[in-house]
């Protein structure tokens, strides 16, 4: 009995593997990667989708072979068919994630959702989750069928293949891992394009044993060591500040997810008009696709490679260092809470009576919340001391225009519905949802801005609004929705608009970055007369040196943008893929090794090893 209940198991087994192989295709074929896809590199995907398919239905069919112990026909199927069921649905909801972000579901995500405030971070309508709940019907469904084939198929013919079965599963994960070992050093894009496709998917390389080997030559591979060292000083030296500086106030308003094609007069007209009457840097980057990384990047003045390193030693921004040391009255009023990611800790772990949260059931509730936070703490603070305020919108990201409210540009989505997102769907109505959102954050700005106005404080007060990255609605006709996916300028290019107390205006054309807002509110609101290089990767704002091979990213994945417009990618895998500012692939390229050299000089720059 227990030899047939295997058996048949077995069968079930390789039929939901085959199942979750093509659930792994699916990936690419919605991909616009599935496009440029070559014989070489196809090959290699579908090898390596199924030799990882038998990988992961073979947990399932482990477990069965303990419970098929009690001889119990029922109990093995149920358990077999729930466990697979399982993993369909979760593949089913990474596809999800995947098509957004172009990432797996991995720890970040689950913090983020799991997390404490996860629920103000993501909010989903309930048709929503009717939708997903019908989709886990069909898929447990499925796999019921898939088990009574497999009870048929094993009645008919009594036999189940091992042995060439399995000859072909190691034949095609050792084919897989041998191309790709052989791609890494050679710069197959297709194959390492098409990898990351594949959850969790990591197959070998092998680049000293190709070199040993003559595969490559030592002078023609591509690499550099990007492992961190391990320690680090920053800032490189003691901050030094001239006698007398301005010592203005600050206040900084962020608008998550800002898509720069938002700032117009139609959408935005408030702070269009702010943009007119002072400095608008019109070609600013962010230094990252998602929040952690960007508002990092905007208080440190470095890449959040350095995140955890910071983390672990307790290390303060200089900027709220100096801040601190000139007394400055500190606050933040943010409408997702600062504890996650851990902004509170990372950013402003030194600043006592920190607001982290805001009261609120919606994101617009909360967003309306910062604003009366805000003008509060304008009416109470000490007015013989400077300030810096932080105010963070949540509305645009979080896509929560109130039901209730007449919306001003249609035809809008009630809200996001990320099952209709594809290639060839109409962004109009998302877009005009978002602009929707776009026009609520300006009336909430225009309240505050006129506040710090009617409080006669406007005169002494540097205001800077950016966004924390930008959010993408498909511009480059990749398939690319939201942030957090790619590198390309949907996702990082976001307004800055500076308000300066000496009422300079004008628009600024060349590119400036987040590393460059530190340096400026360093150098000439607070008087620090250190090099730039001693507390961060950026420039004042005012220098129109070429920010070229510009750091984006995040410690897992990050890229260089070099020449304007070509986007060197670092995978978590270690190898490099090249594409345009469109995100299409440029085969053959050759990058300058003195070049890579020094800018992963640059990203190791505090490193007390790096040079």
């Amino acid at each position: 009995m227990y030899k047939h209940i295997i058996k048949q198991h077995f069968i079930y087994y390789i039929l939901a593997a085959l199942t979750m192989a093509l659930q792994f295709s699916g990936y690419l074929w919605q991909s616009p990667q599935n496009g440029s896809m070559d014989f070489f590199g196809n090959v290699f995907f579908y090898a390596g989708a199924l030799s990882h398919a038998m990988i992961g239905a073979f947990l399932p069919y482990l477990i069965v072979m303990i419970v098929a112990i009690s001889r119990s026909r029922l109990a093995t199927a149920i358990v077999h068919v729930a466990l697979q069921s399982f993993l369909d649905v979760f593949l089913y909801i990474n596809s999800y994630v995947f098509a957004l972000f172009r990432f797996h579901i991995n720890g970040m995500v689950l913090e983020m959702y799991f997390g404490e405030g996860g629920d103000e971070i993501f909010q989903f309508d309930t048709s929503l989750y009717i939708k997903v709940a019908l989709v886990i019907i069909a898929i447990i469904a499925a796999n019921i069928l898939l088990y009574k084939l497999s009870e048929k198929i094993y009645d008919k013919k009594r036999k189940v293949y091992f042995v060439p079965i399995l000859t072909i599963f190691v034949a095609v994960t050792l084919y897989s891992n041998a191309v790709f070992a052989y791609s890494t050093v050679a710069e197959r894009q297709t194959v390492l394009r098409s990898a990351t496709h594949i959850p969790y998917y990591y197959p070998l390389t092998a680049t000293r044993f190709m070199i040993r080997m003559g595969v490559v030559s030592q002078e023609d591979l591509v690499r550099a060591d990007f492992g961190k060292q391990s320690g680090f000083k920053y800032p490189k030296h003691e901050i030094v500040q001239r006698d007398t500086f301005p010592k203005n106030n600050i206040v900084f308003i962020g608008i998550d997810s800002w898509n720069y094609r938002g700032l117009d007069e139609e959408t935005m007209p408030t702070i269009y008009r702010y943009a007119q009457d002072n400095i608008l840097y019109a070609n600013h980057l962010s230094c990252s696709n998602a929040t952690r990384g960007s508002v990092f990047g905007m208080y440190f003045g470095v890449s959040s490679y350095y995140w955890a390193d910071f983390e672990m030693s307790g290390t303060s921004p200089v900027l709220i260092d100096v801040l601190q040391k000139e007394g400055y009255q500190i606050q933040t009023f943010p409408s997702a809470t600062l504890r996650d990611p851990n902004f509170a800790k990372i950013i402003f772990r030194k600043v006592d009576g920190l607001n982290t949260d805001t009261d609120g059931e919606t994101v617009y509730d909360r967003d309306c919340g910062i604003t009366r936070d805000f003008q509060h703490f304008l009416d109470t603070l000490d007015r013989d001391k400077p300030f810096f305020a932080f105010l963070f919108y949540d509305l645009a990201h979080g896509y929560g225009y109130p039901k209730e409210f007449e919306k001003k540009f249609v035809p809008a989505w009630d809200f996001a519905d990320y099952t209709k997102l594809d290639n060839d769907l109409d962004p109009t109505p998302f877009w005009n949802l978002y602009r929707n959102c776009l026009f609520a954050i300006d009336s909430l700005v225009n309240i505050t801005l006129n506040h710090l106005k009617d409080s006669g404080l406007d005169s002494n007060t540097v205001v800077i609004i950016t966004g924390d990255h930008g959010q993408e609605f498909n511009e480059n006709h990749k398939n690319y929705w939201g942030h957090g996916g790619n590198i390309t300028y949907p996702q990082i290019h976001i307004p800055l608009i500076w308000h300066a107390p000496d009422g300079r205006k004008g628009v600024i054309d060349y590119r400036t970055t987040h590393y460059d807002i530190p340096t400026a509110l360093l150098s000439d609101v607070l008087g620090v007369e250190n090099p730039p290089t001693d507390y961060g990767m950026g420039l004042n704002l005012n220098d129109s040196t070429f920010r070229d091979w510009h750091i984006v990213g995040s410690k897992e994945n990050y890229a260089f943008l070099i020449k304007g417009n070509i986007i060197v990618e670092k995978r978590q895998s270690g190898s490099l893929e090249i594409s345009d500012s469109k995100l299409d692939p440029i085969e053959g390229f050759k990058l300058n090794s003195a070049e890579l050299k020094s800018a992963i000089q640059k990203l190791n720059m505090f490193y007390e090893t790096a040079e």
